[in-house]
């Protein structure tokens, strides 16, 4: 009878062009192995493929398959409702060995749901799953072997369980990326041919160096520019070495970003890995930084994912990529990444496989916040010792996460590729920082007002906007913050750098979005008091290219309530101990060491505050509570996104949504007017919000939007509709 067992029923059609089981469970295991091989799990993987449907091989559910096709035959005697089938072949397996075959049993049974804890409320715990009475599995089956060793290295005891869990996932990743690769090739071939149209990683790495050549050759010839291009040698000596893990310790403004993806390109290259993968701290930057990628690279080569991006519905290949990662450029955040490592659910866990084998790199792995830092390190370690995963760590300041006596939790082995870091630094060396004090907002604006081009960074929207409300109202005088829609932010730093260029006077007010990454370049920079890195980014905004031979001034100050602050008073308080002793230099590498090792590696008994590592420590005997370690997330606070619709285009993209069937080009296009509040801030101005969409939030006043975002001077161009 095995001929008349089925997999995946076709609406509509007979079922002899149905996927047969035997079929689908063999493709899987094709195809699971081959994903698990880049970390010797392929053995493990092909048992997970050959086993994870055999519950689908019983007489009721084959009954009720035909029964939601209203097909009428013989097994029609078996019908029984719908049937569970997915724990049938965990059952089966943990039968056979309750130490490999429990391992698999997590990913089979939670293949549609979810991996699950072994412990629970009786209804919802693996462990009592795996002990119910289900019907005979009618196919045939066969073990004739289960895996004997694990195949990861365990140099750490005590992190076994760890390294545990993370296998299984991984595993799981394999097992249901692809099951959901061969039902879409049996269901949909349409929409499985869409996938990986992306260009070769050797011939973006071709289009990488044809434009990145055009860019140097019309640079301005400055000491700035030297530095950088010895940067970029030592990258690209360091690409053709063996090795898991790399820093790139560069200051703001010495061409990191580009240097390190040309670092990653040749590596790539040179030792075979599938993919490079740019791991972001923060949302505002993510779409940056995949502009310039694309730029280097082309349109078609990046795939960006993070909670912001909505692939255009026209765009196949970018939302299928995003499903699994399968493209060879992906740019994504900290959350996205981190958080995928410790979920549970196929959706999150899908793309992981997609990891093992590739470079990835971290920029400004020191903003990882200190309350997560164990958990993500243990991440980056098990990827790189487990998973042929290069690893490159970005910094412009310390290499905060090196293993050194003061941080005996760091990553040992790094190699850091810039041969005299010292050296570098002092050639970049373009400022001069120094605290000056404490200054009230009126005191602050006066201060501004004496400059034609200056650029001033606090630490809270509503300082940003006391500070622009005490300056006169001027088009000179510009305010940036994240309560601006990225349309009309991208429009203000336009204006921003087109006034520096042209030497016409700018004084910029803004919170630090400005300070990841943002290309400006002022004569002169106030920032409030922060932690030493902070200052550092702010610094990196001053004199940036070299253009003035003299150091400029950075001036560090603080509000007199500024301490009160308990979310910066800590990294505050130990860049304060700095100022007097490294006054005029608190950006140098000895500074920064000073830094990291007062606030940064004193603060290892909070570095995670969720006891993430001791949930997966308790996984060494098997007994993993993946439920419990799916709680972690590098971020607790949620935001919404509110639409402002104020300009023509705004408002006509809210008026289409009523009348389109698939939203999805029109809810990214609209990205481009959303910004994300707290909840907090959503309740306070509920009562002016339309909700003409679901999920889609709608404020239509430029009275509101402008109180919260300092427009004093004009509307935004284009602007059609005053509340």
């Amino acid at each position: 009878m095995c001929e008349k067992y089925y997999a995946h029923s076709l609406p509509g059609k007979p079922k002899e062009e149905w996927q047969p089981l035997q079929e689908h469970l063999e493709n899987v295991a094709k195809l699971a192995a081959e994903f698990a091989r880049p970390f010797n799990g392929d053995i493990w993987s092909q048992l997970l493929g050959l086993n994870h449907d055999v519950g689908k091989g019983t007489l009721p559910w084959q009954a009720y398959l035909r029964h939601s096709n209203e097909i009428i035959d013989d097994f029609m005697q078996y019908y029984a409702g719908r049937v569970e089938h997915a724990a049938l072949g965990a059952q089966w397996l943990y039968e056979r060995s309750k130490e490999a075959g429990k391992l698999l049993a997590y990913c089979i049974a939670g293949h549609h749901g979810g991996l699950q804890n072994w412990n629970d409320y009786p209804e919802h715990a693996l462990k009592m799953r795996l002990g119910k009475k289900f019907p005979k599995i009618e196919i045939p089956m066969d073990i004739s072997e289960f895996p004997k060793q694990l195949p990861f290295k365990t140099p750490d005891g005590t992190l076994f369980g760890f390294k545990l869990q993370f296998f299984i996932r991984m595993l799981f990743s394999c097992l249901v990326d692809a099951d959901f690769l061969d039902t879409e090739a049996a269901l949909d071939k349409k929409k499985a041919g869409w996938r990986s149209k992306y260009p070769a990683l050797s011939e973006l790495r071709k289009t990488f160096w044809s434009n990145f050549d055009q860019l140097r050759n019309k640079a301005e010839d400055t000491k700035v520019k030297h530095q950088r291009e010895a940067a970029l040698a030592d990258c690209l000596k360091a690409a053709k070495e063996k090795g898991s893990l790399f820093s790139l310790t560069v200051p703001t403004g010495g061409g990191k970003t580009l240097a390190s993806l040309a670092f990653a390109l040749e590596h790539a290259q040179k030792h075979h890995k599938r993919r490079v993968i740019y791991v972001i701290p923060f949302t505002s930057i993510v779409e940056q930084n995949a502009a310039v990628f694309r730029d280097m690279l082309g349109d078609g080569a990046v795939l960006e994912h993070h909670c912001n991006f909505i692939p255009d519905d026209a765009d196949w290949t970018a939302r299928l990529a995003v499903e699994n990662w399968d493209a060879p450029i992906v740019v994504t955040t900290n959350v996205q990444f981190f958080d995928s490592f410790f979920a549970r659910k196929p959706s999150k866990c899908r793309k992981l496989h997609n990891v093992a084998n590739s470079v990835v790199i971290f920029d400004e792995v020191q903003a990882i916040p200190v309350e997560k830092l164990m958990p993500c390190l243990e991440v980056i370690r098990e990827l790189s010792l487990n998973y042929k995963v290069t690893v490159l760590l970005c910094t412009a300041t310390q290499p905060a996460t090196h293993f050194s006596e003061a941080f005996q939790s760091g990553l040992k082995g790094v190699r850091e590729i810039i041969d005299d870091i010292s050296a570098l630094f002092n050639a970049l060396k373009r400022t001069r920082e120094t605290f000056i004090g404490t200054l009230s907002e009126n005191e602050l604006a006066g201060k501004l007002t004496e400059q034609d081009q200056i650029l001033c960074i606090v630490n809270t929207r509503q300082h940003a906007l006391d500070v622009f409300n005490a300056l006169p109202v001027s088009e000179e005088n510009i305010h940036l913050s994240a309560l601006m829609y990225p349309a009309h932010r991208s429009r203000k730093l336009a204006d921003i750098r087109n006034r520096l260029e042209n030497g016409l006077p700018c004084r910029v007010v803004s919170t630090q979005l400005i300070e990841a990454g943002v290309d400006v370049d002022f004569s002169c920079v106030f920032r409030a008091i922060s932690g030493i890195d902070s200052i550092a980014q702010a610094a990196g905004r001053c004199n940036r290219n070299g253009r003035s031979e003299n150091s400029r001034p950075v001036s560090v100050f603080t509000f007199p309530e500024e301490l009160e602050n308990s979310f910066f008073r800590k990294a505050a308080q130990s860049a304060q101990k700095l100022f007097e002793r490294f006054n005029g230099d608190l950006t140098s590498p000895d500074c920064v060491y000073e830094y990291f090792l007062d606030y940064f590696w004193k603060n290892q008994h909070r570095m995670d505050v969720d006891g993430t590592l001791d949930l997966c420590r308790e996984a060494q005997k098997g007994d993993i509570q993946f439920k419990d370690i799916d709680a972690f997330q590098m971020i607790k606070t949620t935001t919404l996104p509110v639409v402002i619709a104020i300009e023509r285009e705004s408002v006509d993209l809210i008026r289409q949504l009523e009348f389109v069937k698939f939203p999805g080009s029109i809810l990214r296009k609209l990205q481009q007017y959303s910004v994300q509040i707290y909840p907090y801030q959503f309740d306070e101005i509920r009562s002016w919000l339309e909700n003409p969409y679901p999920g889609v939030w709608v404020l239509r006043s430029l009275e509101l939007y402008s109180e919260q975002t300092g427009l004093k001077c004009k509307p935004p161009e284009g602007c059609a509709f005053f509340g």
